[in-house]
């Protein structure tokens, strides 16, 4: 395998991170000889890290590379310096944090947003009497023991990979496979093994919910992370040769994105209320659950308005002074969370790692969500958009740009092919791209 100066210099630094930071690169689908000469070179000191990274930039900068290309890589690097300005003992507060690393703009969610939610949700929510108590009622009727929730998976993933493939191919040979696990702070994990493989976890520590599952499992697999990792891999890595993306990196504005198809992942494939009637008619019979489609729909769009909660403690935690315990209140409060579940978000938000990770979820989901729906466009339109992201380097900052530039950009101008690397627009009308073949 032979490396350009840059794609050399770039997965260098992150593997020098992540030996500081283990869990910075999320996954590596590059050759394991390659890997572990990076991984074995001598560690650099945070100040070293710092002064490679910055040196990184200017190169990019420099790079005789397409400019969406030039662009992503310039973003990714950004944040690269912000780690290494923390591991190097700079004071940086945490809006400026996820600032720097994520490229978004971290801000507060009015709580009058969430109150307009949390009365729609009263509205909706079957019962009377205090509204924690009739939610806490409303989840309870859907959990279900993990037995059952992987009986369920039989159900859900052939659906969704269905679905998927309707609008994309993925590569021959992929799959995801499925597993329990406990003691981890997240409700499910994509552990993304190259080659179009990955391994997903649902943590059995929170409660499984067989209304929720189908929209985890979409986030996590098809047309999800799986689906975007997978097809990355083979565009970008394998068919371009760009190999900054042999690794996924965690606190890069690439999360940001990767969030961002996994949170809308569930409306891409179930358009419409589709969801609902599914699971009441196919999903819930399996599980002994009754469904009530109409009841749903109007709780999941009104705590759609919640996710922002989260992150909102996050702000008041790291820098509006609040103790965790009254983050924990204000989530509790806010989420319409029990203490045990708001704890756990707790843990989350104050992991190192996920502290300002939590912005990428509301955040991915609000930007490419806009993106996806402007100019209220038809199904076929909305699954091009989507299926541009899923396959080629697309940074928040350039989202934001397609946005400003008005309704007369669609996006899909500058992608991930073409000679000079940049593809001709996606056709929204168009048949899917052509079968691929298995990455070898």
């Amino acid at each position: 395998m032979t490396l350009d100066p840059i794609t050399h210099d770039y997965l260098a630094l992150a593997h020098g991170i992540d030996r500081l930071v283990p869990g910075f690169i999320d996954a590596d689908v590059g050759p394991p000889r390659e890997a572990d000469r990076l991984g074995d070179a001598e560690p650099a000191t945070p100040l070293g890290l710092l002064e490679q990274a910055r040196a990184l930039a200017g190169q990019v900068a420099e790079a005789d590379y397409p400019e969406r290309r030039r662009a992503y890589l310039a973003a990714q690097v950004a944040a690269m310096v912000e780690v290494c300005r923390s591991l190097s003992g700079e004071a940086i507060d945490y809006a400026a944090e996820v600032r720097g690393r994520f490229d978004i703009e971290p801000a507060h969610t009015p709580e009058a947003n969430f109150d307009a939610a949390i009365a729609a949700i009263d509205d909706a929510l079957p019962g009377s009497g205090p509204i924690p108590v009739r939610m806490a009622a409303w989840r309870e009727r859907f959990e279900v023991a993990p037995e059952v929730a992987m009986d369920l998976l039989d159900v859900i993933v052939p659906e969704i990979r269905r679905r998927t493939l309707a609008f994309v191919d993925l590569p021959d040979g992929e799959d995801v496979a499925f597993a329990l696990v406990r003691d981890q702070p997240w409700s499910g994990y994509n552990w993304f093994l190259g080659e179009s493989r990955s391994r997903v976890e649902l943590n059995t520590d929170l409660p499984i919910r067989a209304n929720g599952l189908t929209g985890l499992v979409c986030h996590e697999a098809y047309p999800g992370h799986h689906t975007e990792h997978s097809l990355k891999e083979w565009h970008l890595y394998r068919q371009r040769g760009w190999d900054e993306h042999a690794v996924q990196l965690i606190s890069t504005p690439q999360a940001v994105i990767s969030e961002g198809i996994a949170t809308l992942a569930e409306t891409v494939v179930f358009p419409a209320g589709e969801l609902h009637a599914w699971q009441a008619e196919t999903l819930y019979p399996r599980a002994g659950i009754t469904g009530d489609p109409g009841r749903e729909a109007r709780l999941d769009a009104a705590q759609r308005d919640l996710r922002a909660v989260n992150a909102n403690a996050a702000l008041l935690l790291h820098g509006g002074g609040a103790s965790e315990d009254e983050a924990v209140a204000y989530i509790m409060r806010y989420g319409l969370r029990d203490e045990a579940d708001a704890r756990q978000s707790l843990r989350f938000i104050t992991d190192p790692t996920w502290r300002s990770y939590v912005f990428t979820y509301h955040a991915g989901r609000d930007l490419l969500g806009r993106w996806l729906d402007r100019g209220a466009p038809d199904q076929a339109t909305r699954l091009a958009r989507f299926r541009d992201l899923l396959t080629t380097q697309v940074t928040p900052s350039l989202v934001a740009g397609w946005l400003a530039a008005g309704p007369d950009d669609d996006g899909t101008r500058q992608g991930a092919g073409g000679q000079d690397g940049v593809e001709p627009a996606l056709d929204p009308v168009s048949e899917a791209p052509a079968a691929i073949p298995s990455p070898s």
